[in-house]
């Protein structure tokens, strides 16, 4: 039998509401199979039918057989559970009584249901209440003891880049656009039950038909879109190996003057040290729609067991030289938050523990370069910045980045 879909036009916690529209459907030679943001019917209703929600009882999901029988005997079917909050009764007989004799004792039949949605409603409140506190602890958190050049707010260019993330931006529209909906529908159900319990007939819903449909029509659409950025994001790794990274990057090699292999490459696979340390990681922001990490580390042949990216041969060679190189590329939407966001990423990638000098220095094709040393001149750092591009780097080992800004600038200049 073909099966006929409609957008609900009306909320499932408006119960008069509901059950005088699923009449006219039933007018119309329509019957309900399912109810949830939209309606599918089969056409074999029978005009007259009327239709009755019951708050669902302690038992479950499924009326108690006696329920069944009680309402059976009084001319009464089951149909199906609605939105886990009802059972839904029809009848065809118009001789078959009412399922309560007053409005009053209706009311009191949702006794249950409105305690549900009032606990519903405070935890709901919830979710925005600790977005606010995650975001403040962000901002807020207490910097390190150990922090000798501590700056609370230099990382809120990060964050910024961060929160414009697309996955959390449609979890953020979706729970904006939903939580004053549900709202909305739990005062709506909350008002019937206080109408009814005072004997009342409840107030007619002050929100149109068509708001109700279009709010359906959006619930159905971004619900889906959520799920497949959570399946999009699940699949699309956003770490790799190096030797699986396509996009550039300036090569630690390339920094050093003399041959650099991978730990694997000098003493074959290793538990702790291996090939996998030489990592990418790939950021998504709608500020930032390029954006991804670089880390390296590699090894000289020299001798020495151990490693060391201090000296080229400290301890008579008991350390093997060892440097490393971290880098991160922004490719902006905005070029005006590139400085800005340079020098959150130089503070990102502070050793918190030591005191970092910088200075800024002029280099043909880039708006700035920020130049920063520790003073043990172990840890360099470099921030580049041309136009909407940025690289920020931090290196360990013997060479100066100084005499590499050729090599480094490449990154801002494609």
């Amino acid at each position: 039998m073909k099966t006929v879909y409609k957008i609900l036009p009306v909320s499932i916690f408006d119960i008069p509401g509901l059950e005088q529209w699923l009449e006219e459907q039933a007018n119309q030679g329509l019957s309900p199979v399912h109810l949830g943001s939209y309606a599918s019917f089969t056409k074999d209703g029978v005009p007259g039918t009327r239709y009755r929600l019951e708050p669902l009882g302690k038992m479950g999901t499924e009326p108690t057989p006696e329920q069944l029988e009680l309402y059976h005997s009084a001319g009464w079917e089951y149909a199906f559970p609605i939105a886990r909050a009802y059972f839904l009764f029809y009848t065809t007989d118009p001789d078959a009584p009412e399922l309560y004799s007053d409005l009053a004792t209706r009311g009191q039949s949702l006794d249950r249901l409105a305690k549900q949605i009032k606990s519903t409603r405070v935890k709901r409140l919830l979710i925005p209440v600790l977005v606010v506190v995650v975001l403040l602890a962000a901002m807020l958190w207490p910097v390190s003891r150990f922090d000798v050049q501590p700056d609370r707010w230099a990382n809120f260019p990060i964050l910024l880049l961060y929160l414009t993330n697309p996955m959390l931006l449609i979890f953020v529209i979706t729970v904006a656009f939903q939580l004053p909906r549900e709202f909305r529908e739990y005062r709506t159900l909350l008002n019937t039950h206080e109408a009814l319990k005072s004997g009342l007939i409840p107030p007619p819903s002050q929100i149109s038909g068509k708001r109700i449909a279009f709010e359906n029509i959006s619930q159905l659409i971004l619900l889906p879109v959520l799920v497949l950025c959570l399946i999009l994001n699940y699949i699309i790794p956003q770490n790799k190996p190096l030797s699986q990274f396509e996009l550039p990057y300036v090569s630690l090699s390339d920094m050093e003057n003399k041959d650099l292999f991978t730990y694997d490459e000098l003493f074959g696979e290793s538990s702790y040290y291996s090939e996998d340390k030489n990592q990418t990681n790939r950021q998504f922001s709608l500020l930032s729609p390029g954006w991804y990490e670089v880390s390296q580390y590699l090894h000289s042949a020299q001798a020495g067991t151990q490693t060391n990216a201090f000296s080229p041969n400290p301890e008579g060679g008991k350390y093997r030289y060892s440097p490393s190189l971290d880098m991160v590329r922004f490719s902006l939407l905005v070029s005006a938050l590139s400085r800005s966001v340079a020098e959150a990423q130089l503070d990102a990638y502070r050793l918190i523990n030591v005191y970092w000098t910088y200075e800024e220095v002029d280099y043909p094709g880039t708006d700035f370069v920020i130049l920063a040393k520790e003073e043990d001149g172990i840890w360099q750092m470099a921030a580049l910045g041309s136009g909407k591009h940025v690289a920020v780097f931090r290196y360990a080992g013997q060479e100066k980045l100084a005499d590499r800004l050729d090599l480094l600038s490449s990154m801002v200049n494609p």
